[in-house]
């Protein structure tokens, strides 16, 4: 079963990480729920309804990555009120639109909070803004769910009242490392010289910082370091450097219009690595290939979900008959963000942030979901931790987060890796065509 083999790998994932702290309350029986009080002293959102916020950029340069994000969370309510809600009270979404920047994140986050009297925020997508919403729940005793947000620090500052969800930066870059070396040791190809292409954002940083980390741990060289400004026009100079590196695989990390840029660059300038991994972000987003026909074939990227595994076929097929494309890892996860959250609100029996805070920290869902579906991540149990990145403590991540490799095929994603749960065989050297 694809389950066991899974489990396999998320052991493997255990033995990476330093966990210090573990479940800090022992978690109760989840399905066994307390209703939530009609005298709640802070109940739910206007009677019948219970509001959570949705903090994504739904306009501007990154809002194809935000409404795809709000498909999976849409998907998500649109399920559990039809399953009866939470308790019998309705899920509602509360939309603010970042526009992909800090300041309005800030506000947004306020107004959602002292305005829209949310419960409970989901967000964002972008490290810099998840960060400020982290503050201001922080503020407000409200607690923030991230699904998508990787940047390692986001849960080193001893926030109480923020969780991810997700797998950290170090997790992601970790898992390519891994990549390579078992890639290599299949095919027994050369693997030592690495390329790092990545933007001067916080998350490009990241992808920087990680593979100092990490590259030697797992005997690797990195021979060229090329950044950039994100939203340029002209990547020719930093492919041109690529090239002259010839590394024997390229890290990349860019957003959407940057990952279209960069791909069509390296076709122009004849530029051919052999492996080319993308720690997800842009290459992952579902107008990527679209975007870059004939020429994308072989790039690879880290994912969160693949429609070609089983796990999780069923909810994916809904949802694409729904919204005409299969789910991609932020559409996943932002669905699975909101079952934790109805998880939550039922285990605390109410809406109160400090109530749902402990009931998150509590935690530990093994394969399904109290009435719910199974978990359809790469992963089999969800539950909130402390552990040690780098010599520091970090508190909320979710402990058994993993991912998987995905790499283009035929103008479409394969899952290659890790081998024993991969649809298709790696193809290597890359295409490219």
């Amino acid at each position: 079963m694809i389950t066991g083999k899974i489990k396999c790998f998320i052991i493997r994932r255990y033995t990476m990480k330093k966990i210090i702290f573990g479940i800090l309350i022992a978690a109760a029986t989840m399905s066994t729920v307390t209703a939530l009080g009609a005298n709640d002293a802070n109940g739910a959102s206007g009677g019948n309804t219970i509001k959570i916020g949705a903090m994504y950029a739904l306009s501007g340069d990154k809002a194809a990555i935000g409404n795809n994000i709000m498909r999976g969370v849409d998907f998500a309510v649109e399920m559990i009120n039809a399953q009866g809600g939470v308790n019998g009270k309705k899920l509602e979404v509360v939309r603010g639109d970042t526009q992909g920047d800090p300041k309005v994140g800030r506000s947004v986050a306020e107004r959602l909070i002292t305005q829209d009297n949310v419960k409970a925020i989901l967000g964002c997508h972008q490290s810099t803004i998840t960060a400020i919403a982290a503050q201001v729940c922080e503020q407000y005793k409200i607690p923030e769910l991230t699904a998508i947000s990787t940047v390692d620090n986001l849960s080193s500052q001893g926030l109480e009242y923020f969780f991810r969800m997700c797998p950290t930066n170090t997790d992601y870059v970790e898992d390519q490392y891994m990549y390579l070396k078992d890639l290599a040791a299949k095919k027994n190809i050369p693997m030592k010289n690495i390329a790092i292409f990545a933007d001067n954002s916080n998350i490009g940083q990241e992808l920087i910082r990680c593979s100092h980390n990490l590259a030697p741990k797992y005997g690797f060289n990195i021979v060229a370091e090329v950044q950039y400004s994100g939203g340029t026009t002209d990547l020719t100079s930093e492919v041109l450097k690529l090239r002259n590196a010839n590394p024997d695989a390229v890290l990349c990390e860019s957003y959407i219009a940057d990952a279209i840029l960069f791909t069509k660059t390296l076709k122009e300038q004849n530029a051919h690595p052999p492996v080319i991994v993308a720690k997800a972000n842009g290459f992952a987003d579902p107008s990527f290939i679209p975007a870059t026909p004939g020429i994308s074939n072989g790039i690879a990227s880290v994912v969160e979900y693949s429609a070609d595994l089983p796990k999780g076929a069923d909810i994916n097929a809904k949802f694409k008959a729904k919204f005409g494309i299969d789910m991609n890892g932020h559409s996943a996860e932002s669905f699975t963000a909101v079952w934790i959250l109805k998880t939550a609100f039922e285990a605390a029996g109410s809406t109160d942030g400090t109530k749902v805070r402990d009931a998150l920290i509590a935690m530990h869902i093994k394969d399904q979901f109290p009435n719910g579906p199974k978990i359809i991540l790469p992963y089999n149990e969800i539950r909130f931790g402390d552990e040690i990145i780098d010599g520091k403590k970090h508190t909320h991540n979710n402990i058994p987060a993993t991912v998987a490799i995905a790499q283009i095929q035929n103008g479409a994603w394969s899952t290659v890796w890790p081998f024993d749960v991969a649809a298709k065989d790696v193809q290597y050297p890359a295409p490219l065509k």
